[in-house]
């Protein structure tokens, strides 16, 4: 005969195993997928940037820095993943667009002085948007829009050299989207 003090303890146990499923599933999902991309070896025989269509609406000298740090981004994404080999095809990030959001404030509180009580808190969104695309031969194989929206939080109003290391960001953030995107 069971006691009633057994089957709480049974309940609880059930409770906790319903409760500790979903996080130790993503634990182990996250380990998987992230050997998983070290262990692949090489995908692309080249990372290529094409910011003419950022180009064309004339922001040439802010396109060629979108390109620079675009290609930094996507080596850190694919470290290890390329290798110069004719037989595998290239990745193309092609960028179309760009978007620097303003700033949005939240909860500024200054009881009457002109020193808030409350620091500031400032929130800024950008959007970089865009196709992956991979070529073999010359012949594109596959094509994939990639939205990346990078959220950036702070204490204090922004200033314009703040704009340099949210565009480092951004295309480091869109970088990652490509691979996540790509399934790499």
């Amino acid at each position: 005969m069971k006691s009633s003090m057994s089957s709480i303890v049974d309940r609880r146990r059930l409770v906790a195993g319903l409760l500790l499923a979903p996080i130790l599933t993503t634990f182990t999902t996250g380990c998987v997928t992230g050997r998983s991309q070290t262990e692949t070896g090489p995908l692309y025989s080249a990372l290529l940037v094409n910011v003419e269509p950022v180009r064309a609406k004339g922001i040439d000298g802010y396109a060629d820095k979108i390109a620079l740090y675009q290609k930094r981004g996507l080596a850190a994404a694919y470290q290890g993943a390329v290798a110069a080999n004719k037989a595998l095809p290239t990745l193309t990030a092609e960028i179309h667009s760009i978007s620097f959001g303003s700033e949005t404030e939240s909860f500024s509180f200054t009881l009457g002085t002109n020193k808030p009580v409350f620091p500031q808190h400032v929130s800024i969104t950008d959007w970089l948007e865009g196709f992956a695309v991979i070529r073999q031969g010359g012949k594109e194989i596959k094509r994939v829009k990639v939205l990346a929206a990078h959220r950036t939080e702070g204490r204090r109003q922004w200033s314009m050299a703040d704009d340099e290391q949210r565009l480092i960001e951004l295309t480091r953030f869109f970088a990652d989207r490509v691979r996540e995107e790509l399934g790499d």
